[in-house]
């Protein structure tokens, strides 16, 4: 599936980055990067460390502002979005390092993702204002729906800093998904798994995508990457070398020749 043909043949992308390139100092992150996250999909973007991956995250987030190039979400441009403009308008990811809050609940956590859409403020939480009252406990009980959809709700009232660190992972998911996304992104969400929550995970991503969210997933694990991804996107060296099926991506000579340094036909 060639870039060309994407654009010929599809129209209807919930996320798009055109020619984004990312500096740092002389350093380029990020160089003229095409990338088209269609609804629906799970989309897997993979490539060796230090290629440019996370950078795509912080670009997409307001973490990082693009230094040239555009990034699009449902028609909007995000450029010089804050962070939480963008959380707002649909957009939710996860960290390769664990964010929660350690001295809160996991279902306190999730809770703090609902907040993003709350009309109450503080003042109206402050005083206990009706609305404010509605708002809380509606936020619960969606965010206990969520733990159960994700799998943990029998850790709802424990400390996230005492969960098993498996349970923790997947709570960063949770919590991802109280902010009521569109397209959520997952940064190495098996990193540090074993086999069987590997397995476990792999169902719960292709669960939030039957459910009607669109993934964008970073991960080094092939065999996870090529049992649920629609499509693979490769970076090397911030410049995007491959993006197809994953077979086609799988047997890319590019591909192998990012991973092993040396072309395929090499003896």
């Amino acid at each position: 599936m060639s870039d060309h043909l994407q654009k010929e043949t599809r129209d209807d992308a919930v996320l798009s980055l055109r020619n984004v390139t990312m500096r740092f100092g002389g350093v380029t992150a990020l160089n003229e990067v095409n990338i088209d996250l269609y609804p629906g999909e799970i989309l897997a973007l993979i490539g060796p460390n230090g290629a440019g991956k996370t950078t795509v995250f912080n670009v997409v987030t307001g973490v990082y502002q693009a230094t040239e190039g555009d990034i699009v979400f449902n028609g909007e441009r995000l450029n010089g979005m804050k962070r939480f403009d963008i959380t707002k308008l649909g957009i939710a990811r996860t960290f390769q390092n664990i964010r929660l809050w350690g001295d809160m609940t996991a279902l306190e956590n999730v809770v703090t993702g609902t907040d993003v859409h709350k009309k109450s403020g503080l003042m109206g939480a402050l005083f206990g204002l009706p609305r404010a009252r509605r708002e809380e406990r509606e936020g619960r009980e969606k965010a206990m729906e969520i733990l159960k959809f994700i799998g943990i709700d029998e850790y709802a009232d424990r400390l996230a800093k005492n969960l098993p660190y498996g349970v923790q992972r997947r709570l960063e998911i949770a919590r991802a998904m109280g902010t009521d996304p569109k397209v959520i992104l997952l940064d190495e969400p098996a990193a540090g798994f074993n086999p069987a929550e590997k397995v476990e995970l792999a169902n719960t991503i292709k669960k939030i995508r039957d459910a009607g969210y669109t993934v964008l997933l970073i991960e080094h694990d092939m065999s996870l990457i090529m049992g649920i991804s629609d499509r693979v996107i490769v970076i090397d060296f911030g410049t995007k070398i491959a993006d197809d099926v994953p077979s086609a991506v799988q047997n890319d000579p590019r591909v192998i020749e990012a991973y092993l340094g040396a072309p395929a036909d090499a003896s």
